[in-house]
């Protein structure tokens, strides 16, 4: 119980917010960090009014003691899955558009049908460090097919495509163009965060073309591209995940079919270990029956 003590306020940087994860008092926290550094002859943490940190010797007995917790957690987890109903909790860091879109529902289906588990999702389009942040499973896209990051293990569980759509209502007054040079002539909205969606690399009929969208109206979110074409302002070139249901309700209809972005694997992320956690483990194994891609092909086709 210590050792997750430790970990929870080197996590949350604070006695009163570690008490309220665990579900005890603070005061019963201080007392069994006080204990433990009096056992070991060490101070763990530097308290300040305002933050609770490791010290040098903090940092190693996190490190070990999370070696030790994630070795009893999934010894615990193997023996619930032989003779009883998973129990866990799992720590997750998604991009901000899979999460949203496909992640979130998919984890509410995984709840239901194993109750005893708890999930935390995290989506941001920050790049986690999984192991200082204690995060059990991430998820990655890749543009080049594979992950440079040789310290994780990486599964595949979906894939992606960029397409471009347009509203009927759109279309009903502008004839659907039938090139790209032809959205010169449309209004279109663009996708740009950082430096990506600046350029994109297209597959067409004549192999693969570059396509720089009109600076008219940018956006940095995927989700508003697609809001704002639902409205029926204009075009765009969009995640194919992200409008299936739209395009299935005829809300969005898709355009120049022949062009499309190399198709990109999504992976899901974690940290090599001895042993994988049984919840890590039945989490993905869900996730890859649910995306299957037969039917996520279909969605958005």
């Amino acid at each position: 119980m210590t050792m997750r003590v430790v970990s929870e306020v080197a996590r949350l940087g604070s006695f009163t917010a570690a008490a309220r994860a665990l579900r005890l008092s603070t005061p019963s926290i201080s007392r069994l960090i006080g204990e433990l550094e009096a056992d070991l002859d060490v101070r763990l943490f530097n308290r300040t009014t305002r933050r609770v940190a490791l010290t040098e010797a903090g940092e190693q007995f996190l490190r070990r003691s999370n070696l030790i917790l994630e070795e009893l957690d999934a010894l615990r987890q193997d023996v619930r899955e032989r003779h009883g109903q998973p129990r866990g909790r799992l720590r997750v860091s998604c991009v901000v558009a899979f999460g949203t879109v496909r992640l979130a529902p998919a984890i509410a289906g995984f709840l239901e049908r194993y109750t005893g588990m708890e999930v935390e999702l995290d989506i941001t389009n920050r790049q986690a460090d999984l192991v200082e942040e204690h995060y059990d499973l991430g998820f990655r896209i890749s543009s080049r097919g594979e992950l440079a990051d040789s310290s994780l293990i990486a599964r595949q569980v979906f894939a992606q495509k960029l397409i471009f759509v347009a509203a009927p209502e759109y279309l009903r007054d502008h004839p659907p163009p039938r090139t790209l040079d032809d959205l010169k002539l449309h209004r279109v909205i663009t996708h740009i965060s950082g430096e990506w969606g600046r350029v994109h690399r297209l597959k067409s009929p004549d192999g693969i073309v570059e396509y720089r969208g009109s600076r008219k109206f940018v956006v940095s979110s995927p989700m508003a591209v697609r809001n704002a074409a639902l409205t029926g302002y204009g075009c765009a070139l969009v995640n194919d995940f992200i409008v299936a249901d739209p395009i299935g309700a005829g809300r969005l209809v898709r355009i120049l079919p022949q062009y499309e972005s190399i198709e990109q694997p999504i992976y899901a992320v974690y940290p090599h270990r001895t042993h994988v956690p049984a919840k890590t483990r039945l989490f993905l194994d869900y996730l890859v029956e649910v995306f299957a891609p037969a039917s996520v092909r279909k969605a958005a086709g």
